[in-house]
């Protein structure tokens, strides 16, 4: 007697190769909903940061007041200031300091290279060399010392102040200190150890140029509400 083929019946290769597919499957839904999820935990730390720097950290007002109030002399030093400009000063400092790193270290994790979640701030000479550069390890301490050492204490707070937005569009950013001629840059790398001594400016790409255009409309923007 002769028995209809039963199409139920499914081989262990085929299981093994069912369960396979929905094993990836399932890792690539999981994979999705923490990319989701690690990009709203960036995107909202960006926003509450944006919000803080715009409302309570406008580094513009601050380089008005060392100038008119805070400031004893012409170094553009934080051992110049009197003492409620060092208290000022260090309360603004003392805040990106702790933030921006924290931002970087989320930015790692939507980003395609996540090994880089070191931020360092640079000085640089004229000639793009390295001079002095400040991580997360020299904490508020050495970033004073770098400020005193380089003359370096209004650009700092200027570069801080716009730091969060290129940081967050993915633009280069440098500032120039007209006084002396160094330059205050910012990496995102490996190891905040390990810098290249000479730090070319970005070639400008497509990409580099829709940062920029991002980021001064987001300038724009701010400057509008502030006049409202």
């Amino acid at each position: 007697m002769q028995f209809p083929p039963n199409f139920l019946v499914i081989s262990w290769t085929q299981i093994l190769l069912f369960g396979g597919i929905g094993l990836v499957v399932l890792f690539i839904i999981a994979a999705l909903i923490n990319a989701g999820k690690y990009m709203a935990r960036y995107k909202n730390f960006y926003k509450k940061l944006d919000r803080r720097i715009t409302k309570k950290l406008n580094g513009n007002l601050l380089i008005e007041n060392i100038v008119n109030k805070y400031a004893t002399d012409q170094t553009n030093t934080y051992k110049s200031l009197r003492g409620s400009g060092k208290r000022a000063v260090k309360a603004y400092l003392d805040y990106f300091i702790k933030n921006l790193p924290q931002l970087v270290l989320l930015k790692s994790f939507v980003s395609p290279d996540k090994s880089k979640a070191d931020l360092v701030i640079l000085v640089l000479d004229e000639s793009d060399k390295v001079v002095a550069r400040w991580d997360k390890s020299k904490k508020l301490k050495g970033l004073i010392k770098v400020i005193n050492k380089y003359q370096m204490l209004t650009p700092m707070i200027g570069f801080f102040y716009e730091l969060a937005l290129h940081i967050y569009e993915n633009a280069s950013f440098r500032l120039t200190n007209h006084d002396n001629g160094y330059v205050l840059s910012y990496d995102i790398v490996r190891n905040a150890k390990k810098i290249k001594r000479k730090q070319k400016p970005v070639k400008m790409t497509k990409a580099e140029i829709k940062a920029q255009e991002k980021v001064q409309k987001a300038k724009d923007k701010k400057a509008k509400k502030a006049k409202r």
